[in-house]
């Protein structure tokens, strides 16, 4: 059985390739040009291990010379070889381990994807929450650039304080000191998105729409890895209790012996077959076998729990967040009410001017909160997803 070794790397230093494929495989197509990728990058991948078929160990040559102690000078020559051949036992156990050998392959290819999964969403979301964030600040600057201007004129005029001016100086500072947050945050998301996948646009992430398994996690390629190596651990230690692991020695000999007067030649086979009449192990190794199967256990509860535990923590967090969602909602109404009632007075002079454009801004701050809310809500479903262990 072949085993393959992969490796985990973020820094994909492969030609940029356009991603084609329809809407509904976008996601698919983007994360198997990732996976492909991150295989050009880790070197052809080679087999490391490979079973026999019939050899359970290294053939073995003996030689051994005897020499008399007389004065007849007599001597006797042997060599062997012996080969260790598989009992029928363990040609049961190869043959009930090969399908979970290759089923280990096959959850880390899974569990790989899902590694892979888990990097774009963090990344993609970055993205959209920063995209978001960065547009509003962005749309807030050019409604005070403009209440700016109308401040200067007046101010040069002497018709309004100059300390006005300066109170909007400084929020505009304010404000450009608040978007290199967001801005460093999507340049980095991008180059890491560019990085993973080989392109400069990606297909959307948002799996709102998508159905969470109510599998409490257990098709996570994380748990089915524990749990055949269990399955694994469980035939190993069946065998080695059974005493079965003992391989059948052929050794085919050729014997010399020689005399005065007389030497002769013979050659022959001989078979080993051991008799297991109990275990044979020792109290250390059945020590090791249970403490080995205990702590695969123990590993695959922990899993569980911690699924669990991270499901519940992912689910408080989006009933947090609708609630304040409905309270948001609530509040943009009433911005919104104001900010009109505002509007007819705001040709009327330059206080009034003011006070529906703070409104007005109000009025953006809080459809910014609530439209990162519902970016947030979509994320934490990505979240639920990645835990369950569903790829892209």
């Amino acid at each position: 059985m072949k085993f393959r070794k992969i490796t985990l790397a973020l820094v994909l230093l492969v030609p940029i390739l356009p991603l084609s494929a329809a809407p509904e495989n976008a996601r698919e197509a983007m994360l198997a040009q990732a996976q492909s990728r991150l295989h050009n990058y880790a070197a052809q991948l080679t087999p490391i291990y490979q079973s026999a078929d019939w050899l359970i160990g290294l053939p073995t040559i003996s030689i051994s010379h005897l020499q008399g102690l007389d004065s007849r000078r007599s001597y006797e020559q042997q060599l062997s070889l012996n080969l260790p051949f598989k009992s029928p036992a363990m040609h049961r156990l190869d043959e009930a381990l090969k399908p979970l050998n290759q089923q280990l392959i096959v959850q880390q290819s899974r569990l790989q994807q899902l590694y892979l999964s888990g990097l774009l969403r963090q990344y993609w979301w970055q993205q959209q929450l920063a995209d978001t964030e960065l547009q509003q600040l962005q749309h807030k600057q050019q409604l005070l650039q403009q209440l700016l201007e109308r401040q200067k004129a007046l101010s040069l005029s002497g018709e309004a304080p100059t300390s006005q001016l300066l109170v909007l100086q400084r929020e505009l500072l304010d404000l450009q000191l608040a978007m290199l947050t967001p801005k460093q945050q999507r340049a980095s998301a991008a180059e890491a998105l560019r990085r993973l996948t080989g392109l400069e646009q990606l297909p959307s992430l948002d799996e709102s729409s998508r159905l969470l398994p109510q599998d409490d996690g257990i098709n996570n390629p994380l748990w089915q890895l524990a749990s055949i190596q269990l399955q694994r651990q469980k035939l190993l230690g069946k065998t080695m209790a059974e005493g079965d692991t003992t391989p059948w020695i052929l050794s085919v000999n050729a014997k010399n012996t020689a005399t005065p007067g007389m030497e002769e030649q013979a050659i022959g086979l001989a078979l080993d077959i051991p008799l297991p009449t109990s275990s044979g192990l020792s109290q250390q190794e059945v020590g090791t076998l249970v403490e080995q199967q205990l702590q695969l256990e123990q590993q695959q509860q922990q899993l569980m729990l911690q699924t669990k535990l991270q499901l519940d923590e992912l689910r408080q967090q989006l009933a947090q967040l609708q609630q304040q969602q409905l309270l948001l909602q609530q509040s943009l109404t009433l911005s919104q009410q104001l900010t009109a009632s505002l509007a007819a007075t705001k040709q009327q002079g330059l206080p009034q001017y003011q006070a529906w454009l703070r409104s007005y801004v109000d009025t953006l701050d809080t459809e910014s909160r609530l439209a990162l809310n519902q970016l947030a809500q979509s994320q934490l479903h990505s979240k639920q997803l990645q835990a369950l262990g569903v790829t892209l």
